[in-house]
């Protein structure tokens, strides 16, 4: 029998005794300063709480971690579900609900994904077919999404910026009537301003712009040609079919302009202004992309300097080298820290391909890589068409 419980039993007896005595006991006054039934209730309760098994609600919670499992292994099998159901059905799964994306917005469409696009002018903006959800054009889907690419032609339904409505793609909104952009091309679901000058390309297969009168399609290189320099282009199969060398993005579909190169590489005509503020060759194949007129100043005070600087005797060497701008071999040239010339053409372009003395014919790096490239075109118009 507990101490309380004797409290309470001489307390039925006598209980100015019981009472008595707990005023008496300093000790009891201080653990139970109620009266004997508060105490006994209180530690009822508290031995009720700190007993209370915990063994059921782990059982629930395994029980419900198994039920998930099961319900997301039953979403996967299900064929009938399209990879994004089966995302939303999961990620609905796992947050009890609370999370779980709309649905495909009803027409007429009232909220959008991004009110404004920076890209285009126009009086609607499109569905992505990806998500069903509303951007203000491709670009912005590509920028705000996290989605892969968005393919222009698969658009199929558009909203109209003036009364909200969705309705398929075309130039006139169904609802007001208000004209979406003064260009459109129903192929390439493209809507904007003819400020650009925009213009569909058929073999090219999208539009681009600048004027159909400034540009003639090249089917060597695949690509619209400004007519400025048609004729004297270098063809090279499908050479804007590539990515440009310095920031990969491919040339062929890219909005921004490609820029042909003295070697006939391609690049970006804008990468190619940030590539000419530090260096003058080609990154392809390293050869100088301003012309030799240009850079024959600069070759002339790089020769005046070595000159002035000759290399102290223990550090002198002789060395094979190549070229990059006339692809010419040269032995037994003396080395200098400032490059190695080039007899052939003058250009300090070169690469030391091997030590002929005072170490065992062992290859080098590159010299003769620190000319100036300030002088280089970089305000030369584009040479070809960049798309829409």
């Amino acid at each position: 029998m507990s101490s309380n419980e004797g409290y309470s039993q001489s307390g039925s007896s006598n209980g100015q005794g019981d009472i008595e005595m707990a005023d008496s006991d300093d000790e009891l006054e201080e653990d139970h300063p109620d009266d004997d039934e508060d105490d006994d209730d209180d530690v009822v309760d508290d031995s009720a709480a700190v007993a209370a098994p915990p063994e059921e609600d782990e059982d629930e919670e395994e029980d419900g971690a198994v039920a998930k499992r099961r319900a997301i292994q039953s979403i996967m099998r299900d064929a009938a579900l399209t990879e994004e159901e089966r995302r939303q059905r999961i990620q609905s799964l796992m947050s009890g609900g609370r999370s779980a994306p709309a649905p495909a917005p009803a027409v007429p469409l009232g909220v959008m994904e991004e009110e404004s696009c920076v890209h285009y002018e126009r009086n609607c903006s499109i569905v992505a077919p990806c998500c069903q959800r509303v951007y203000g054009c491709r670009v912005c889907h590509d920028e705000l999404s996290g989605h892969a690419p968005l393919n222009r032609f698969d658009i199929r339904e558009v909203v109209c910026k003036q009364c909200q409505t969705r309705q398929p793609a075309s130039n006139n909104c169904i609802s007001c009537g208000i004209v979406f952009g003064e260009y459109h091309c129903g192929t390439c679901n493209l809507w904007m301003a003819r400020s650009k000058k925009p213009f569909h390309c058929t073999e090219c297969g999208f539009c681009r712009v600048g004027g159909v009168e400034s540009f003639r399609h090249c089917q060597e290189c695949c690509m619209c040609i400004s007519v400025n320099v048609f004729h004297t282009h270098n063809c090279f199969k499908d050479k804007y079919k590539n990515n440009c060398p310095v920031c990969r993005e491919d040339m062929f579909s890219s909005r921004q302009s490609p820029q042909d190169l003295p070697c006939g590489h391609a690049i970006h005509a804008h990468c190619f202004r940030k590539l000419a503020g530090f260096d003058y060759r080609c990154p392809i194949c390293k050869k100088t992309v301003v012309s030799q007129q240009s850079m024959a100043a600069a070759w002339e005070a790089r020769a005046r300097d070595i000159a002035e600087q000759p290399m102290p005797a223990d550090l002198q060497r002789v060395v094979d080298i190549m070229c990059n701008d006339c692809e010419t071999k040269s032995n037994q040239r003396q080395w200098h820290f400032l490059g190695v010339q080039c007899p052939s053409c003058n250009s300090f372009n070169t690469v030391v391909e091997q030590v002929t003395n005072g170490e065992n014919n062992t290859q080098n790096p590159p010299m003769g890589q620190n000319g100036s490239g300030n002088n280089a075109n970089g305000g030369a118009p584009p040479s070809a068409g960049r798309t829409c």
